[in-house]
């Protein structure tokens, strides 16, 4: 669960007042942080970053003046999603290495982190330099340097020639300081589903692995008096479970969805991420989604984030996600074709589109021509970018980067075009008040000059 603005407040004015306490340490107190320091760092480096923050502070309030404890506090706040914080403990690092003391790899690593996520482009590519300076190239490459070197390389080049993000938010009665995604707009607008992890979630249950509280699907209505979108809690009641629940497909009828459940770890009733679909007779009269039972779909793997064509002119098909090759990939695209008969054989998109890092959030326009994804590998600004494929002939072309008019330096995704084609709409990381979390905004296309929008 992420740290409450009040928390982090107080962390960073500690860092204030607790530099005007310093005095020299005792040997209990010194031992005392080394202990506290090697806690940290072994529950950092077990991904539990809470933990970890409260090891650290624990630390820092016995010697706020030691550089590796605020560089560690910096780790963690990054690790968070914090990032001004983690900048503001980053300076500190720098503040207090004594004149023979110079970071590593990881230190100016984490700086180019964090400064690339706070789009402070010059900065992190400078630390991204130093760090890539201490690895070697052969290392450079191998840890991803190169790669994040590149992208900011390609944000500067963008903003020289007047390039920037046309996003703009959907509603602020919808964007919280929580992760809002998975955007579905139904009928002209007139109703949005989302997915949320939200502190009102079914069970109001915490996810072990990150602390924070499983995700739930969401409904709102548009409101023509008040021009506002207002929240219907009540129609995903019985569908919600006490685990991941996400909603990835609506068929224009509203008699047919695709959803992702996972409740591995509160009911038990699926192995990991599975595939579920909902048929009704009736628009959004939405009951008991059933599992697909399928060959080749559902495995012990994670499978979600299923889109469909409907009225493909060479036969309808789905795209989803699985990390079945997770021992040489990370999560891949998926397809198989879809009719009255049934599924076809599952294969994966060609390696073009499935590079060795991560593709996800898949969504297919309706007559199946063009493909809209999200990949952490393929060459684009930071984070997650927005891709797009063509299909010619039942074949894919190369996936190519929305640009900079949609893309930021961090996580963009779940994007999809809205009934005119000319709006695209898709969840992309904001800052709140020092913290960032996914939003929901929508994007002018008309300027931007992509085939599928015109």
């Amino acid at each position: 669960m992420k740290l409450s603005f009040t928390l982090l407040l107080l962390c960073l004015l500690s860092v204030h007042f607790l530099g005007l306490c310093q005095s020299k340490l005792t040997t209990t107190e010194k031992n005392n942080v080394n202990r506290l320091l090697k806690k940290g760092i072994e529950l950092f480096e077990t991904e539990r970053s809470n933990d970890a923050l409260e090891s650290f502070k624990k630390a820092e309030a016995i010697d706020s003046e030691n550089w590796k404890i605020n560089y560690w506090l910096a780790a963690c706040f990054h690790d968070l999603s914090a990032y001004m914080a983690a900048e503001q403990y980053l300076n500190n690092a720098v503040k207090f290495m004594g004149e023979k003391e110079l970071g590593n790899a990881d230190f100016y690593e984490l700086q180019g982190k964090v400064n690339h996520r706070l789009g402070q482009i010059e900065n992190a590519l400078i630390a991204y330099k130093k760090a890539a300076g201490y690895m070697g190239q052969k290392k450079a490459k191998e840890f991803g340097i190169v790669q994040y070197m590149e992208q900011c390389e390609l944000v500067m080049k963008d903003r020289t020639n007047g390039i920037s993000v046309l996003r703009e938010p959907i509603s602020p009665e919808i964007n919280t300081a929580e992760d809002e995604y998975a955007p579905i707009l139904f009928n002209g607008g007139e109703v949005l589903f989302f997915t949320a992890r939200r502190p009102e979630t079914k069970g109001e249950n915490l996810n072990p692995d990150d602390l924070r509280y499983f995700e739930d699907i969401y409904r709102a209505n548009w409101n023509s008096t008040t021009l506002k979108y207002e929240m219907d809690y009540s129609f995903f009641n019985e569908i919600n479970t006490n685990g991941f629940d996400a909603l990835s497909y609506v068929n224009s009828s509203g008699t047919y969805a695709l959803l992702t459940v996972n409740t591995a770890f509160t009911e038990k009733t699926t192995k990991s991420s599975d595939i579920f679909e909902i048929v009704s007779e009736d628009t959004l009269d939405w009951s008991n989604p059933s599992m697909l039972q399928v060959k080749g779909i559902n495995t012990d793997y994670f499978e979600g984030g299923t889109c469909l064509t409907e009225g493909c002119e060479n036969g309808d098909f789905i795209i989803f996600i699985s990390d079945r090759k997770a021992d040489l990939y990370g999560l891949d695209l998926y397809t198989c074709t879809k009719s009255d008969a049934g599924y076809g054989e599952v294969r994966p998109l060609p390696k073009f589109i499935n590079s060795p890092g991560n593709e996800t959030t898949p969504w297919l326009t309706s007559d199946g021509k063009y493909l809209f994804f999200s990949s952490d590998e393929l060459p684009g600004y930071g984070g997650y970018d927005v891709f797009y494929c063509s299909n010619e002939g039942g074949n894919w072309s190369k996936p190519i980067n929305l640009g900079a008019s949609v893309n930021t330096v961090n996580n963009d995704t779940h994007f999809r075009l809205t009934d005119q084609n000319n709006r695209g709409i898709y969840a992309s990381v904001a800052e709140k008040a020092g913290f960032f979390s996914y939003d929901l905004f929508l994007v002018d296309l008309r300027m931007a000059n992509f085939p599928f929008s015109k």
